[in-house]
């Protein structure tokens, strides 16, 4: 999945869950609208130091970005039947290097692309008391076409979460699923963590997307 997608997802679901108490659960178009504004925000505020402090950049990352996606849940899905196989402890691992890729493979794009990436959210169609929707929305960039994107969300512990980004039709979860199939039948499970976690491993890149 391409850089530039995943900007939008950082800057789509960064910051709700800090501005909005437990107990209250806002639609989920409304979330990424309000958790755009705070990121976007605080880029703006904050450009010089987080290009001179890589590590402070990566921390706001992780502090209001990653929340915002249900990584067991994520992990689970693209584990699919090697989840069921694998031992707590590779469980733990994978999520974790999972996470770290995600900050590791586009926070500097969130930098990259702050001025030139805006996303057109369209209304959620679900019922009221709908667990599962999918956020439909258009990333729109200087000088090129527009992209539909897809958010699938679940309502975890009174929070809207991401499960899975689509770009023009293509799945997140599924490709790296495939991918990640792939590379347990040739190196095994404890082999494609390592190489997650050394950074040797990324996820799919999708045509189409510059980034």
């Amino acid at each position: 999945m391409k850089r530039l997608a995943i900007v939008v997802a950082g800057l789509s679901f960064g910051a709700a869950a800090a501005v909005a108490e437990p107990a209250t659960v806002h639609p989920p178009d409304q979330t990424i609208r309000e958790a755009t504004e705070r990121v976007q925000a605080l880029i703006r505020q904050n450009h010089a130091k987080y290009k001179a402090d890589q590590k402070a950049f990566y921390a706001m990352v992780e502090n209001e970005i990653v929340p915002r996606f249900d990584l067991p849940y994520i992990a689970q899905l693209i584990l699919a039947r090697h989840w069921r196989q694998a031992t707590p402890e590779q469980r733990a691992r994978f999520q974790a290097a999972f996470k770290n890729m995600l900050i590791r493979s586009y926070a500097d794009a969130l930098l990259e692309y702050r001025e030139s990436v805006k996303a057109e959210w369209q209304p959620v169609r679900a019922e009221d008391n709908a667990t599962d929707v999918t956020v439909k929305s258009t990333l729109l960039r200087d000088g090129a076409p527009p992209v539909p994107l897809g958010f699938a969300m679940r309502l975890s512990d009174n929070q809207w979460k991401v499960y899975d980004i689509t770009i023009e039709a293509v799945s997140l979860v599924s490709s790296f699923r495939s991918q990640i199939s792939a590379e347990v039948k040739k190196s095994g499970l404890d082999g494609v963590i390592e190489r997650i976690e050394r950074g040797d491993l990324e996820t799919p890149k999708t045509e189409g997307v510059p980034g």
